[in-house]
């Protein structure tokens, strides 16, 4: 009867099938991770000195490897706005890889095209939700009538906190950030391409 194996000894196994890493895939493995420390420490306090930290790997070969990892983090808090503190995060991620790039002249290109887009989602946002609300609130004007004039409700009705204009918002909202994420992702993805 043979032994069972611990998911160690199974992930070992596993390790020594694939083969021995090459120099550059180790340096990788090291690497990234203290790459993505580094991003999610500037991103979460203001005074951190990424420059001078990255600048401590200059010179070693090591710095594409961590510069890579701090990318990953910065392009994963690049996302469309809903919330004052998500356009503060993007714009440090944003500043975050401007620092972390090499190849300045080309990413400033792209984060401008980023900017534009994410400036465009937030007015076409409030435009979508400006209008939702007008056409919620031809539809729905006898519902709206029949709740005031409930006995004892003396308070107006808030059109938006209603269940179904939440929802209907809801699924409005998600179309339009689809459409708006597409973009975003491409633009991301000409970021990673670049040296």
């Amino acid at each position: 009867m043979s032994e069972m194996k611990s998911a160690w000894e199974k992930a070992m196994e596993k390790v020594e099938k694939l083969g021995k890493l090459t120099e550059d895939e180790i340096k990788r493995f090291e690497c990234v991770p203290i790459g993505n420390k580094l991003a999610s420490k500037y991103l979460q306090e203001p005074d951190f000195n990424l420059d001078a930290k990255l600048m401590k790997y200059k010179g070693t070969g090591l710095r594409k490897y961590i510069a890579q990892g701090a990318q990953e983090i910065f392009l994963h808090n690049i996302i469309l706005p809903q919330t004052e503190q998500d356009k503060q995060v993007t714009k440090r991620a944003m500043t975050g890889l401007r620092i972390a790039k090499e190849n300045k002249n080309q990413l400033e290109t792209i984060l401008d095209r980023v900017t534009n887009l994410l400036n465009y989602y937030e007015q076409a946002r409030q435009q979508a939700f400006v209008q939702f609300k007008k056409e919620f609130e031809t539809k729905l004007p006898e519902t709206s009538q029949a709740l005031q004039q409930q006995p004892g409700n003396t308070v107006p009705i808030e059109i938006q906190l209603q269940a179904q204009f939440q929802a209907e918002w809801q699924k409005l909202s998600s179309q339009l950030n689809t459409q708006y994420e597409k973009v975003l992702e491409e633009h991301k993805q000409q970021i990673q391409k670049l040296g």
